[in-house]
């Protein structure tokens, strides 16, 4: 399914479809949108492109594509575009998307840091893949997380019709403090224990009117297209890992939410490592974000991030 797509306009620029493409599962194909970049008045200054879902091919690829005619680049157009595809991508609840450019294009790349790109990595290009025959050796890989904004969509709805503030949980959460991406997979949020009880009803009754299914109720987990969001009792924090819950901070991006701070964090994934089932999954995961958590608190950078200008 496609959607409209009359809505992808700022006060610079507009996307005018040029036309889309179904999928094409032999190829490895996603479903993909082709748009001419305009100025209000019409004059076509460049052209860009978006495709729907995750495989292989996106990996390398990316999700993204976009190219300024020469006469018209240094205005930022690029990045403008980028963040109406992203609004495109929403519509199909993607929650996340790749963008990868050629590590001697800085142009590209500074185009990725304005669209506020997370940089992760410089990969070879496969030898089966298309890029490859068209001389491409290596791509720079930067991903936009779009779990962060979804979060915040339901928190204000929590705001609202809960009367009540969630706590941003888990890996996401961490992002927020670390001022990194983790890749997280889904979205943690704590609320008062209420919520899973007596209230549990209204909860529900939220979530279907955002799009949500339930899919799990013992862990209390909703699913609506690529976001998966599963909520917990706050009050099991200070039990589990000697958190106050009275003094945890309250932040507000157009919605008001919890959120730990580094030295809880290090609390929970300190108890969280002695827990049976974590100790067996997830170790390696929870000992990565215990070190980065301490690299932190000690004024120390991500040991493992990579300067997209010093990328080769």
């Amino acid at each position: 399914m496609f959607y409209p797509v009359d809505d992808l306009r700022d006060e610079t620029i507009c996307l005018r479809l040029d036309h889309t493409c179904d999928a094409q599962p032999e190829k490895h194909w996603l479903p993909a949108y082709y748009f001419h970049i305009c100025l209000p008045d019409g004059t076509k200054i460049g052209q860009c492109d978006l495709r729907i879902g995750h495989n292989e091919k996106t990996a390398v690829g990316g999700n993204i594509g976009y190219a300024i005619d020469e006469a018209y680049r240094g205005h930022h157009y690029a990045a403008r575009a980028c963040a109406l595809l992203f609004r495109q991508a929403g519509k199909h609840r993607m929650a996340y998307a790749v963008i990868t450019c050629d590590p001697a294009n800085g142009a590209s790349a500074r185009t990725c840091q304005l669209a506020g790109g997370q940089y992760l990595k410089t990969v070879p290009v496969p030898q089966d893949n298309e890029m490859y025959a068209e001389g491409k050796r290596q791509v720079m890989i930067w991903r936009f997380d779009f779990k962060y904004d979804e979060f915040l969509s339901v928190a204000a709805r929590i705001n609202e019709e809960l009367q009540t503030t969630p706590l941003l949980f888990g890996s996401l959460g961490l992002e927020r403090r670390l001022g990194q991406s983790l890749q997280s997979d889904d979205i943690d949020v704590l609320l008062p224990e209420r919520f899973l009880g007596r209230d549990w009803p209204r909860l529900i009754s939220l979530m279907h009117a955002m799009g949500y299914t339930l899919v799990d109720e013992a862990e209390h987990e909703f699913v609506s297209g690529e976001f998966r969001m599963a909520f917990a009792a706050i009050e099991n924090l200070e039990p589990f890992a000697g958190v106050n819950i009275q003094k945890i901070p309250l932040l507000n991006d157009n919605a008001a939410y919890l959120l730990l701070d580094l030295e809880d964090y290090l609390r929970v994934y300190t108890a969280s490592s002695r827990d049976g089932y974590r100790r067996d999954v997830k170790n390696k995961q929870d000992q990565q974000k215990i070190n980065l958590i301490r690299n932190a608190l000690h004024g120390n950078g991500p040991a493992d991030q990579e300067d997209p200008a010093d990328a080769d």
